[in-house]
């Protein structure tokens, strides 16, 4: 038996995934107690495994300001106006369901490591090694058959190999003037999720709350990516990988 969908509008997904919206109101849209997927109509769909907790059928006008306010209306005399924007023929007697609902826990973006910009990424990243007693990510070795140093991408990690810090090379990296602002500091943020349907769920959720994508390479099957800059402008990465 197929599972049922409970169906959003994009603009709800924010406050969905932050817990401020649990509850909705249907008008003719069958809908029962029990597991249900939550789809919100962006581009591409977002799809989450939900559960609906409780199904109430009332008539509009008797739909409580206490249950307005949860859905968002401001109270029980704006849910007429607020559901013809959904259900242009809907009337005062006709009768809803108010549905109570939750989500399953939501895989969130994990801190991969930090990035930092170099001139020289073998000799940053050696720097750091050495400071912080870390090693080389297998594979990232300084290479010991005489064969040239060109690494642009080194990664850092601990004793149980979780990564820490990682260097990229860059052509071109005029040195930071901090605490002057000139010249600001040079980094970035890597943020692992686990599934490319992950990444379209927390690039979205980024964007809603004022990110800008920068770079798409979702085409990469082998690490999928977003780069975005935040409200700040500062560049991070969104991608599927392992924290």
């Amino acid at each position: 038996m197929a599972i049922q969908e409970l169906r959003f509008r994009a603009s709800h997904l924010r406050a969905v995934l932050n817990g401020d919206k649990r509850i909705t109101m249907r008008f003719q849209d069958p809908v029962e107690v029990g597991p249900a997927v939550l789809v919100f109509e962006s581009k591409p769909e977002v799809r989450l495994p939900g559960l609906i907790r409780s199904v109430v059928a009332k008539t509009v006008a008797t739909v409580s300001d206490g249950e307005a306010r949860e859905d968002g209306f401001p109270g029980a005399d704006a849910v007429l106006g607020g559901l013809r924007d959904y259900y242009p023929a809907l009337e005062p007697d006709d009768e809803l369901v108010i549905v109570r609902f939750d989500i399953d826990e939501v895989s969130r973006p994990q801190r991969m490591h930090t990035a930092l910009d170099a001139e020289d990424a073998r000799a940053l990243a050696e720097f750091y090694r050495q400071l912080l007693g870390l090693q080389y990510r297998p594979g990232d070795e300084p290479p010991t058959d005489g064969t040239p140093d060109d690494a642009d991408w080194l990664v850092l990690v601990d004793a149980d190999g979780r990564r820490q810090l990682a260097v990229q090379r860059t052509d071109v990296l005029p040195r930071s003037t901090w605490p002057s602002t000139e010249i600001p500091m040079q980094m970035h943020l890597d943020f692992a999720v686990p599934t490319p349907e992950a990444l379209e769920l927390h690039r979205l959720h980024a964007e809603q709350l004022g990110a800008q994508v920068l770079l798409t390479r979702t085409q990469v099957e082998s690490e999928p990516l977003y780069v975005l800059a935040d409200p700040a402008g500062h560049p991070f990465c969104l991608l599927v990988g392992v924290p």
